[in-house]
């Protein structure tokens, strides 16, 4: 066990700090926290201070933390009655390189060395973890005794009981989103819907502290033991810091559940309360049913942490090298919620105490140091998969062509803040062999010969607009419409629109639907309309709770042609739109982030001409929503010990392609249907049925299906007779491989869309292949 270069120690006696070197052992606490302070409201485009001399004993070098940060720790060791506690910012000389790679190759001993993991957090309010259990538990019981619309003073409730009701039905604090008297019009006690909502509140306002956004911080959290969370205030004097104990951290993520259990159970017990619902009672319905979607994530995510944080405990040093489930649920953990490092190399090197030995103090300073991304990200996966033995890569379309070690992706260099969506999707493959080539199971030929039927390219978005900008023009806009047995009639292109917000819901239907149209044609269009738009779970600002009722994506389109659409009379290619929902602020989708919503998908069907122009999170999540699916179904699932396994295709196309074109590809099926289909359209009578068109060899004319994503220099030939395709399923999608020649090696060139049921292939059986 590596004792500490240094630690800081508080004398009570002279009221002093001191940064000693320790000469034996001794019992320690260490700390974690961010450099940065929340309560500054501090980014990482925030100048840093100046360094500066802390006038400790033993440190003669300039410190970099932020100086309240500084006074932040002093006024916590003050106050918890530490006496020798380990903080990196004041342990490790930060400007000698040599010495901080070598410090930071000890972050696994130092952290599960430490008798206790204290955690700050920059925090105005300090709440009970054991209260907020107590009061769910209150919710639990009210729940259970007296049904969803019964009067709390008739349900013959005990004296107690009866108290905490009114108390929470007069506090001044109200934490649901609809007004009192209208919880109280609705039928409800507003003393559980308030007791409920407050404590959600909190469960949630904790794990969004920029504390669990940073790479740094998530490394220490699954290292540190007996983990304690407190709050500390921002006065600026020193002594007149608030500093706060909140518990223990386990305590929290627990909450996270019961938080999610109650939701669940809240939801039921007002629905079944109601055989026939108000509005009101579906507004209330719909605000508890967000919670349920975010909260479903935070479940995931806390679950995830935990089962790593056993791995890691249970394992040792080296607990990664032979456990290959443990190792894919960090990535999973880690790149679940967007964190951030201020240096770039920090987003490699923040994970090196978790995967002790993976790389000594000067492969880290050769290797993982600069702003070469790509060269980063391969020395990291390369040697991952060196030291495990096993070939570790992410399911992402841009795969190498270095001859070996092709199956370990690109990572375009971009002038974006790095994060850790670099480790989105990263999967198991298979053995790695000594040559740099892995042994994968697959299986292999694919029925049917690629054709690509659309071109996909994401653009970058200048300055920082507002909202969510879609268009789609079907390729008929501006040509001719039969309308009659000699007459004909112009199809119009909708004029742009601003979308105000009571309507946003309906036209996000409006969009779903479009897209489902055309990137699903043989699929059910308003079941693909429920899956888009549960995945991107969109925020938006309505001014009548009416807005957005439970099932908006159902209820707001009820009554009209879109709510249950079918190809025959929904003419995709003869419509348009183009809206600007200004008051969309953001989305739960893992599509959307700090680094993608400023980043645009354009996709055209090249067989016919459509175009659409939507946000990165919407197009990439109807891409993934097709019927069938791999990757469109739950974005998230866990195994029976809490790992994150991740589906959601985030990984498909990176950042850093911006301005490079992806294409979409199908085996089986015809691409050409969406031209004659086109045709059609627009020769069909208005207001008849399109028909299908018979082919005479395959019947009804098929749709594309067996889809894949691949980068845009692959090509198929007519030359190209001999090669075969086939598939790897990793667990978090399926990888498309071919290969030229039964001599050749296999290489990855895209990712299926599509599910094993779709995609044909010759023998259902598992083989082992060579991927190179």
């Amino acid at each position: 066990m590596a004792t500490p270069l240094r630690l800081l120690t508080h004398s009570k006696d002279s009221n002093s700090f001191q940064v000693f070197h320790p000469t034996y052992p001794l019992r320690y606490d260490i700390l974690s926290y961010t450099w940065r302070s929340a309560l500054l409201h501090e980014d990482d485009n925030t100048p840093p201070p100046p360094p500066y001399d802390t006038g400790i004993e033993g440190i003669s070098w300039r410190v970099k933390v932020h100086p309240l940060k500084l006074a932040q720790i002093k006024a916590f060791m003050i106050s918890s009655g530490i006496q020798y506690l380990w903080v990196d910012a004041l342990c490790i000389n930060q400007d000698d390189e040599v010495e901080v790679a070598g410090e930071m190759e000890k972050m696994y001993y130092y952290y599960t060395g430490a008798d206790r993991c204290h955690v700050l957090l920059d925090m105005e309010e300090a709440w009970d973890p054991h209260a907020i259990v107590e009061e769910l538990r209150f919710v639990d019981h009210i729940m259970g005794w007296m049904g969803g619309s019964a009067v709390a003073g008739e349900a013959k409730l005990t004296e107690n009981m009866a108290a905490r009701m009114k108390e929470w039905s007069d506090a001044k604090e109200w934490g649901f989103e609809m007004d009192k008297s209208a919880v109280r019009a609705a039928g409800f006690e507003p003393g559980v819907v308030n007791c409920y909502a407050t404590n959600v509140k909190r469960v949630q306002e904790l794990f969004d502290h920029l504390y669990f956004g940073r790479v740094w911080t998530f490394q220490e959290m699954l290292l540190g033991k007996n983990v304690m969370l407190w709050t500390v205030g921002a006065p600026a004097v020193e002594e007149k810091i608030d500093v706060r104990r909140i518990g223990e951290l386990d305590v929290w993520m627990d909450l996270a559940s019961d938080a999610a259990d109650k939701a669940v159970k809240l939801f039921d017990w007002i629905s079944k309360s109601r055989v026939i619902k108000s509005a009101a009672v579906f507004a209330i319905l719909g605000l508890i049913g967000e919670d349920i979607l975010i909260l479903a994530d935070l479940r995931t995510q806390v679950r995830g942490i935990a089962s790593a944080r056993t791995d890691i405990i249970s394992g040792g040093p080296r607990w990664w090298v032979d456990n290959h489930m443990g190792v894919a649920n960090v990535f999973s953990a880690i790149s679940f919620r967007e964190r951030k490092a201020t240096v770039m190399h920090d987003t490699f090197r923040g994970l090196l105490g978790i995967f002790q030995g993976l790389f000594t103090p000067e492969e880290m300073r050769t290797h993982l140091t600069g702003t070469d991304m790509n060269a980063m990200s391969f020395a990291f996966f390369q040697q991952l998969s060196v030291k495990t033995k096993q070939a570790w890569t992410r399911l992402v379309t841009s795969s190498g062509e270095r001859g070996s070690w092709d199956w370990i992706p690109v990572v375009a260099n971009h002038n974006r803040p790095l994060t850790t969506d670099v480790f989105s999707g990263v999967v198991h493959l298979g053995r790695l062999k000594p040559d740099g080539m892995a042994k994968v199971e697959a299986r292999t030929g694919i029925v049917g010969t690629p054709k690509k039927y659309a071109t996909l390219t994401l653009r970058q978005e200048t300055g920082n607009p507002a909202g969510m900008r879609f268009t789609f023009r079907g390729c008929n806009c501006g040509k001719k419409l039969k309308t009659g047995l000699f007459s004909k009639e112009i199809i119009p292109t909708l004029e742009p629109a601003r979308v105000s917000r009571d309507q946003t819901g309906r036209t996000l239907v409006h969009c779903a639907t479009l897209l489902g149209a055309i990137l699903d044609p043989a699929g059910d269009m308003a079941e693909f309309k429920r899956r888009l738009l549960k995945k991107l779970e969109p925020w938006w600002t309505v001014t009548d709770r009416n807005a957005k009722l439970a099932e908006w994506w159902d209820r707001a389109v009820s009554g009209t042609g879109w709510a249950d659409p079918t190809r025959e009379k929904f003419r995709v290619h003869n419509r348009s739109i183009d809206v600007h929902m200004e008051d969309i602020y953001g989305c739960s989708s893992r599509m959307y982030n700090e680094t993608t919503k400023s980043i645009t998908c354009e996709l055209t069907i090249d067989q016919c001409g459509c175009k659409i122009t939507g946000p990165f999170a919407l197009v990439m999540e109807a891409i993934s929503a097709v019927e069938g699916g791999v990757l469109g179904g739950q974005m998230a699932a866990s195994d029976p010990d809490g790992r994150i396994i991740l589906r959601d295709g985030l990984g498909l196309a990176q950042v850093g392609d911006i301005n490079r074109p992806f294409h979409l590809i199908a085996f089986q099926g015809k691409v050409e249907t969406y031209k004659s289909y086109s045709a059609r359209c627009r020769s069909t009578k208005k207001d008849n049925p399109v028909p299908d068109k018979i082919d005479k060899k395959m019947g009804r004319e098929p749709w594309p299906k067996a889809r894949a994503l691949v980068r845009a220099d692959f090509k198929h030939e007519f030359t190209d007779v001999a090669r075969d395709y086939g598939y790897v399923a990793t667990g978090a999608g399926n990888l498309l491989i071919c290969r030229n020649h039964p001599m050749d090696k296999y290489r990855v060139v895209g990712v299926c869309i599509d599910g094993p049921v779709a995609m044909d292939v010759k023998s259902s059986d598992v083989k082992g292949v060579t991927v190179r």
